[in-house]
């Protein structure tokens, strides 16, 4: 979308706003830091010249590799591959069995991790529902737990704080068998970002720093709201965002030079009419993409968003903007892309929209993957074969390569009368029956016994200091 010209543009635009506006550090160690690293410090904004940015980008880490829970290599950050999940946090989920929207539950969280855990084109799992039904200030710990148990894929995770940060460490090292391990095979993404306009708080910086010292990746990508917390313009809330990102950055590779960090970002512009966040505007979509040119340009592992819809339900909307904004980012250069199944603005989480976004995300990468040139492909032996007025249908060449075609499970292909007598089905009917059939069969790969005990072991004692 970017030209190179333009990329660089926005960059040293970027810098520009880092030097003469400056951000606000709300946290003392983040502080002492950049005094140290000779910044210019009044009061608690911070500014930061040009050499500060691209000395901490010489060193933060060009490709970030993540590993499933099992200890197997799953995504490769930094390379020119488009990995897609979930999103986080919903207060409301649709309910899959009455329809009927309802505060989120943790139950709701081991269902979308299992839903996750099985569907073949979501590569990393986010927990789709913050539960209303354990205690608020150990909802992350609740979380964490049960992502792992069923869901061996790996994941990124939020929390509302930096209180638990280290409880979600230990837990990860449980699973891994330690601190080194976890250093070695991170399976987890912690996502943390600034505060716009131009606020680092004291809680995101401090899990961006105590992921660095662990060496657990970390995204440090802003999540604006244009025309309120970001200029109105997508090219101004680039700027802005990718000026609070690279301040980030800086401060993770003071802490620890390759500390492994990712940027990029996403917008929800404000919808006038509304007053509300709509993610499914267009200019959501070019902002998302700019942010990931212009991150991929600096080298930098990549963090977007994509799959979601500002309905409240599986319908037209739902499909148009998920598929929308999942044809757009494909053709991004961002890794980590993730709110496939977000509905209402991200209020609301829907297993049939995650099922529905699988099914996007499926089509989109055949199309991205274009056709083959190779021998059998091209089969210009069976033409030869088949000849004027033949049939393709009996040669062995259909039988070898039709599956190539990819035959969407979801989409209906079905003449009049067999969709008839097959139930009227529509979309969303059909997803719910492929997420009910999931949870019914599917059991993700068992985590050892004294793995879950350690995890337990840990919210325990958490809870005991309630």
């Amino acid at each position: 979308m970017l030209s190179q010209t333009e990329k660089r543009k926005i960059y040293h635009k970027a810098l520009t706003i880092l030097a003469k506006v400056g951000v606000e550090i709300r946290n003392e160690e983040a502080l002492g830091l950049l005094d140290g690293a000779g910044a210019r410090i009044d009061g608690d904004r911070v500014y930061l010249e040009q050499h500060h940015v691209e000395e901490a980008l010489a060193v933060a880490p060009k490709y970030i590799p993540v590993y499933d829970r099992n200890g197997e290599l799953a995504l490769e950050l930094g390379s020119n591959d488009n990995y897609y999940g979930t999103g986080s946090d919903n207060p409301n989920t649709k309910d899959i069995q009455t329809g009927e929207r309802r505060k989120s539950t943790i139950d709701d969280v081991a269902n979308f991790s299992r839903l996750v855990d099985a569907l073949p084109d979501l590569d990393f799992l986010m927990s789709m529902a913050l539960p209303s039904d354990v205690p608020t200030k150990l909802a992350d710990l609740y979380q964490f737990k049960t992502m792992v148990e069923n869901c061996s894929k790996p994941f990124v995770f939020t929390s509302a704080d930096n209180r638990n940060t280290m409880e979600l460490i230990e837990m990860a090292e449980a699973v891994t068998g330690g601190e080194e391990e976890l250093r070695q095979k991170p399976f987890f993404v912690q996502y943390t970002e600034p505060t716009s306009p131009l606020v680092g708080s004291d809680d995101a910086l401090g899990r961006l720093l105590l992921s660095a010292e662990y060496g657990v990746p970390a995204t440090y990508t802003s999540g604006t709201l244009p025309g309120a917390s970001s200029p109105a313009t997508p090219a101004g809330t680039v700027i802005m965002s990718l000026a609070e990102e690279l301040s980030g950055v800086v401060i993770s590779q003071l802490k620890k030079a390759g500390a492994p960090v990712i940027i990029g970002g996403a917008a929800s512009p404000m919808d006038m009419k509304t007053a509300g966040a709509s993610y499914g505007l267009p200019a959501a979509v070019i902002v998302d993409r700019a942010l990931s040119e212009v991150s991929k340009f600096l080298d930098m592992p990549v963090f977007s968003e994509a799959g979601f819809s500002d309905s409240k339900l599986v319908d037209g909307q739902q499909a148009m903007e998920a598929s929308i904004s999942i044809a757009e980012m494909a053709r991004s250069d961002a890794d980590l892309i993730h709110d496939v199944g977000y509905l209402e603005s991200g209020q609301t989480g829907s297993l049939e929209s995650v099922a529905v976004g699988n099914e996007i995300v499926g089509y989109v990468r055949r199309v991205h993957r274009g056709m083959s040139l190779d021998d059998d492909s091209l089969t210009v032996e069976a033409i030869e074969r088949v000849g004027p007025g033949g049939s393709y249908l009996t040669d062995s060449s259909t039988l070898d390569t039709f599956k190539d075609l990819y035959q969407p499970e979801l989409l209906d292909r079905q003449g009049y009368d067999s969709w008839k007598e097959s139930g009227e089905k529509d979309l969303a009917a059909r997803a719910r029956d492929k997420a009910k059939k999931i949870l019914k069969n599917h059991e993700p790969y068992p985590l050892d016994e004294e793995k879950l005990d350690a995890m337990e072991q840990i919210l325990e004692d958490a809870r005991s200091k309630l």
